[in-house]
């Protein structure tokens, strides 16, 4: 049954936070993600996480922290054209809501061409500590059609 997916970003903030200019490898042991949808990474990583979505439904991303203290912040979702996916999206980049727990929404579109395709993402967004500072990352998983 088609429903709205929310897609969930949780983060090591302190460890994240206090590295000096990490290496995306040390950014992406620092996250997992989950979804509502029984999204999954065949090999474990957060390159291969597979969400599945349902077209003309809403996709939501939320950032989580681990730590107290310390906010996740979703700044925008960006298109990654590659020769293999294709945008299930009517626009390249989804912005935040802004602010320190700022999410991202938006609706797959109503086109059932989608079937069976990917759509390579990255999701940028920030780390707040416990002021007003925050450091940017991204990570780059995956959006399958749920059939």
């Amino acid at each position: 049954m088609a429903k709205p997916v929310v897609i969930t970003l949780t983060v090591q903030t302190a460890a994240l936070y206090g590295m000096n200019a990490p290496s995306q490898s040390q950014v992406d042991s620092c996250c997992t993600l989950s979804d509502d949808n029984s999204g999954r990474s065949q090999n474990g990583t957060l390159e291969d996480f597979k969400s599945f979505v349902f077209i003309n439904n809403n996709v939501k991303w939320v950032g989580v922290s681990r730590d107290s203290g310390y906010s996740v912040a979703i700044d925008s979702i960006d298109y990654e054209s590659k020769s293999n996916d294709v945008n299930f999206f009517d626009t390249p980049i989804i912005s935040g809501t802004g602010g320190r727990s700022g999410n991202a929404s938006a609706n797959v579109k109503n086109d059932p061409n989608l079937i069976n395709q990917l759509d390579i993402y990255n999701i940028n967004f920030r780390v707040y500590n416990s002021g007003n500072s925050s450091k940017a990352f991204s990570i780059d998983p995956k959006l399958a059609i749920n059939p």
